[in-house]
């Protein structure tokens, strides 16, 4: 034997124990049983080429009978290793025994009938082509599924091969020249399908690595994107859960609001009997006084105690309303008169503290809002009372003369007509913790008293289609905190 014969053997076999098992360690943390599987079958096919290359040593009944069944069986393994990348039917594998079990009875029948180079090469030749047909097929189904070049790589592998196979059958059916079956004939045919074999080795090894490897950073990237996604949902349960939580808080507040009122409702009932009989008094003393034509000066201090009598009544008229349960549907609210009903009573209240409050209304026309009246000034009352409290807390030597602007404007935002409520003060400003979560159980930063949740208030304004914004200010070394209801007009107003 020529000594490059016997290099080309251990060439041959070199290429198909190293290729399969340096796969194998290349897969090290990315195995699984379709790796497994499919390193079994290249195991078994690389055994079956080694046997083949070493003919001129062996004898033809392990160098044709037991190649040729390793082949076959290798090739119906990998077949299955792909049907199950494909998430297909497992076949069964007694079903797969007693095919391969077949090919091997084949097999010996045509080693006793002594047609093993001929007819024997012919029919291996056409069963290897068909079998690579069905694995490239199985391939490009893969291919549909998974995103992979390396993919394609085999599917090349797999298409040199039949292609070599099929040659060789090709010119050996044309001139009848029986060398083309042999490969240690060294003709142009046997030794393209020679290099087809390494070749194909080379390309089904690392195609089949490169696949691994991007499957297991697709699965790597899928399985991050799901704890992202997990950890998204888990916050987004959390934090239901806190609203929950925030929400039972607020219950107990307006449950306890609720019984304030009703107790609230019962003084202004008291209260109202006391000064109708007081302003049908004076009413009575004012008559009596006109027949009186010397005394001017009484005449005037009854004058005074009549409207002040008007403005308390006027005064217990808007806690009356504020007091009014079961009105929580939404509908046309007059701003600037809703606002005027409950400012005399915030009026009345900041004076006893000693606290400049004032309405500006900036508005160009009158503007109607999408609200609930009641609610609106349920809202306005307890954030003006809150900021009151705030600034209350505050040692006089170390703040400035308290002061709250309520303030009605007209802004536009991304095209949307909106009308603002705003309420700004000179006070202490929100903690930094509130602005942070704007869902904090209490609005002011008072010690004592139950105000009005924020939670409450962006619940309803957002209810009406608003929104609700909250800032500190610092002006000119001041401290300050600014609350704005941005609230829709009513449709078919338009902007002055």
């Amino acid at each position: 034997m020529h000594p490059a014969v016997g290099l080309l053997i251990q060439v041959v076999i070199a290429v198909h124990i190293a290729l399969p098992l340096g796969t194998w360690l290349l897969l090290s943390g990315r195995r699984n049983d379709k790796t497994r599987l499919w390193f079994i079958s290249i195991s078994i096919y690389s055994l079956s080429l080694c046997s083949i290359a070493l003919r001129p040593y062996v004898s033809e009944y392990l160098s044709y009978l037991m190649a040729w069944s390793g082949v076959f069986a290798s090739w119906l393994i990998m077949i299955e290793a792909l049907r199950r990348e494909l998430q297909l039917k497992p076949w069964r594998w007694p079903g797969m025994g007693a095919v391969v079990g077949a090919w091997v009875i084949f097999l010996i029948w045509l080693y006793q009938t002594q047609d093993l180079n001929t007819t024997g090469v012919l029919v291996y030749s056409a069963t290897f082509i068909l079998l690579n047909t069905v694995l490239s097929w199985l391939i490009w189904q893969l291919r549909r599924t998974v995103q992979s070049r390396s993919l394609m790589m085999i599917q090349v592998a797999f298409a040199i091969h039949a292609g070599a196979y099929l040659n060789r059958m090709y010119h050996y059916l044309v001139t009848g020249n029986v060398d083309y079956l042999n490969v240690f004939s060294f003709s142009w045919v046997s030794n393209l399908v020679t290099l087809s074999t390494i070749l194909a080795m080379i390309l089904i090894c690392f195609g089949y690595w490169g696949f691994a490897l991007e499957r297991s950073i697709q699965e790597t990237t899928t399985a991050q994107e799901g704890q992202l996604q997990a950890q998204a949902e888990s916050d987004a349960m959390r934090n239901l859960v806190k609203e929950r939580d925030q929400l039972l808080m607020l219950n107990a507040r307006v449950s306890a609001l609720s019984s304030l009122s009703s107790f609230s409702a019962m003084l202004v009932h008291d209260i109202s009997q006391p000064l109708q009989a007081l302003e049908l008094g004076l009413y009575d003393l004012q008559s009596q006084v006109k027949t009186v034509p010397d005394k001017p000066a009484l005449q005037s201090r009854i004058d005074d105690l009549m409207v002040l009598s008007g403005k308390a009544s006027d005064m217990v008229s808007s806690l009356r309303r504020l007091m009014i349960r079961g009105q929580d549907q939404m509908e046309p609210v007059d701003l600037q008169s809703a606002i005027a009903s409950v400012f005399p009573i915030l009026q009345g209240e900041a004076n006893q503290r000693g606290i400049d409050i004032q309405w500006i209304n900036q508005l160009t026309c009158a503007r109607q809002v999408q609200a609930n009246e009641v609610m609106l000034q349920r809202i306005v009352f307890n954030l003006a009372a809150n900021a009151m409290d705030a600034m209350s807390s505050l040692p006089t030597p170390m703040r400035s003369p308290p002061r709250i602007l309520i303030e009605l404007l007209e802004r536009q935002r991304e095209g949307q007509d909106w009308v603002v409520l705003q309420i700004q003060d000179n006070g202490p400003g929100f903690p930094k913790d509130l602005l942070q979560q704007l869902s904090g159980p209490v609005v002011s930063s008072k010690a004592q008293g139950s105000g009005l949740s924020l939670l409450l208030t962006q619940s309803m304004v957002r209810l009406w289609g608003g929104q609700t914004v909250m800032e500190n200010l610092a002006v000119h070394g001041e401290s300050g905190a600014i609350l704005q209801l941005w609230l829709m007009p009513t449709p078919g107003q338009a902007s002055a």
